[in-house]
């Protein structure tokens, strides 16, 4: 089959890491609707925010006997992402291939847009805060209650790329890594556009990436491989889109 679509978006990736300086880390995020911004679910309704300290806690209080003791509020703030619970963080990947089946699986060709694709430098979003690492949640220096609701050791005004441990079977499977968003409720590309390029993921690339998938074996289940992730590949396979 001849793919000129899907390796035109191919040479477009490698393009926008040579626009971010060819840089030795990358990040992928996927979006079925190329006009989403960068925008965590916490920073979408106004209420939220106001909220947080309360869904936090009674997450932690809750979930306690569900899951096992975690160890510092970001794995307790990183269940709650992946349970669909509004959080200042954002999803990202270390694999391109990741970030096309978050773009792809859920996209509908009548639908009057493309997906996306945003490849990120993590090591340039931290720069701007003065950090020259991607923070590791294990630095006892980093706490999240004290920093994103006291403002201590400093006030978070930019977002920041954080590499998480791969607590879950989903964190595992999606190579998750994050960024959290700080005080400025502006979308991520708004705040930070030369270490963000968004690359369109054309109809006529769409039938390579599918392609691409089903080689690779991403799809519902291998991406959320648990009992939700199953019945949703299974759905899709037996009844269709």
């Amino acid at each position: 089959m001849q793919l000129p679509g899907w390796y035109d978006f191919l040479d477009e990736i490698e393009r926008a890491k040579e626009a971010l300086g060819s840089p030795e880390h990358v990040w992928y995020r996927g979006h079925s609707n190329s006009q989403w911004l960068l925008i965590p679910p916490l920073y979408r309704d106004p209420r939220f925010l106001d909220r947080e300290q309360l869904a936090f806690s009674e997450f932690a209080r809750s979930a306690s006997r569900l899951f096992e003791k975690r160890t510092n509020d970001w794995e307790t703030l990183f269940d709650m992402q992946h349970y669909g619970l509004p959080t200042r963080l954002l999803d990202w990947s270390k694999v391109l291939g990741i970030a096309i089946a978050f773009a792809v699986l859920d996209y509908r060709d009548d639908m009057p847009y493309d997906p996306a694709i945003f490849v990120l430098d993590p090591l340039a979003l931290n720069r701007r805060s003065g950090i020259e690492v991607i923070k590791e949640i294990t630095d006892e220096t980093y706490r999240y209650r004290e920093i994103y609701w006291h403002h201590r050791p400093f006030v978070p005004n930019s977002p920041i790329a954080l590499d998480p441990p791969l607590q879950t079977a989903r964190m595992f499977a999606q190579q998750a890594s994050f960024t959290v968003h700080g005080l400025d409720e502006r979308s991520l590309e708004e705040q930070c556009a030369n270490e963000i390029v968004k690359v369109d993921l054309s109809s006529a690339a769409l039938p390579g990436a599918r392609q691409f998938l089903e080689y690779a074996n991403l799809n519902a289940y291998s991406i959320y491989p648990d009992i939700v992730g199953m019945a949703r590949h299974l759905r899709k396979r037996v009844f269709g889109p």
